[in-house]
């Protein structure tokens, strides 16, 4: 109980990074804690009828689902213990269990010889703070159960609870293959809006640079340029991962389920062809940017450059004139001031008539 309390101490403090020399198989919560209790949500259907559970206080003894289709969303996974019982009920090596706490962990799928795997990141747009939201998302899953792993509490699944709901719904004649795809279906559907997301930001920051291309506007450019890269390391891996679900040979995956699986692969590859462009594109707004301050540094220098012109001309007659010399005839000349005024107004405008006739100001 003391180290279960030290460890919450360490969920509060913030993320938690793995221990180099720890073995293989350690569980270690390598998050940051975003719930304030693991919860497991259970929806055991047929095609007659739905029931649901919710579980808060981490028995996992308490999951029954006998013949019927289950579906086990544990919400939150910072609780190593709960994971592990999870993972000692349904056979999940620690290995795997290792991978789940690991919110770093690369798109994968794998065949077990008891269910199949699935290791997504999610990323998804949140209106209220209007920044992408990213969430490790896990699924495990044999021919009567299936098991998705999040952090957080969020309507990621809602559409799968509504398919769920309604009696006519595929879902509920489906073997859980066709689950573990709708779900991995909703999480590059979240893609498209990232993209979105990144598409209007490009556009906000092209607008930014040719308005006001300040410091912050570059520390600005920098953020948003990391942002996108752990966006786009996922891209490469969530293509691989649903390409060996897709060929994959277990029995637990149906034929039938292929056919939408390379439907979902398509989807997957027209992401990463949007990823690649924003990907140039961000690059771009590096050139943009120093290209608009070369320009305005370039417009401030020409103007100095024209007043330059102007001014030193008039200083050269002010300054001879300005000698004290008694043999000046300009000097006792009565239209001697008025002419030098005259000739100092209409070397400017001559000058500056040429400048504008040459289109350089």
């Amino acid at each position: 109980m003391k180290n279960r309390s030290k460890r919450d101490n360490q969920y509060e403090q913030g993320r938690i990074y793995k221990k180099p020399g720890l073995p293989p198989g350690t569980l270690v919560f390598t998050g940051k804690r975003k719930v304030q209790q693991t919860m497991l949500h259970i929806t055991k259907f047929d095609d007659v009828d739905v029931k649901r559970e919710l579980i808060t206080n981490g028995d996992v003894s308490r999951i029954h689902h006998g013949t019927r289709m289950t579906w086990i969303d544990v919400i939150g996974i910072h609780d190593v213990t709960i994971i592990e019982q999870i993972g000692l009920k349904y056979k999940i090596s620690n290995l795997l269990l290792e991978d789940i706490l690991d919110v770093d962990q690369v798109p994968k799928y794998m065949d077990l010889d008891n269910g199949n795997f699935l290791s997504f990141q999610s990323f998804s747009y949140d209106k209220t703070s209007q920044n992408i939201i990213k969430e490790q998302i896990s699924i495990f899953f044999t021919e009567t159960v299936i098991i998705s792993f999040q952090e957080n509490v969020n309507d990621t699944f809602q559409p799968i609870h509504e398919r769920v709901d309604n009696a006519k719904s595929r879902f509920r004649t489906r073997m859980p293959d066709y689950m573990a795809y709708a779900l991995i279906d909703l999480i590059v559907d979240k893609y498209n809006e990232a993209t979105q997301y990144f598409e209007d930001k490009i556009e906000e920051m092209e607008y930014k640079i040719e308005t006001n291309p300040d410091k912050t506007l570059k520390q600005e450019i920098f953020k948003f340029r990391r942002e996108f890269i752990n966006f786009l390391k996922t891209i490469t891996p969530i293509q691989e991962a649903i390409i060996k679900f897709k060929s994959s040979t277990s029995e637990s995956i149906k034929p039938e389920t292929k056919i939408y699986l390379a439907d979902l692969l398509d989807h997957a590859q027209h992401v990463s062809s949007l990823a690649d462009t924003y990907n140039e594109m961000i690059y771009a707004l590096y050139d943009l940017f120093h290209a608009e301050l070369n320009y305005r540094a370039n417009s401030v220098i020409k103007i100095l450059t024209v007043i330059s012109t102007i001014f030193i001309p008039l200083t050269f007659i002010v300054g001879v004139y300005g000698m004290n010399f008694d043999q000046m005839p300009e000097l006792r000349w009565r239209y001697g001031y008025p002419a030098v005024w005259i000739f100092m107004v209409l070397f400017t405008f001559a000058t500056l008539i040429y400048f504008k006739y040459r289109k350089w100001t």
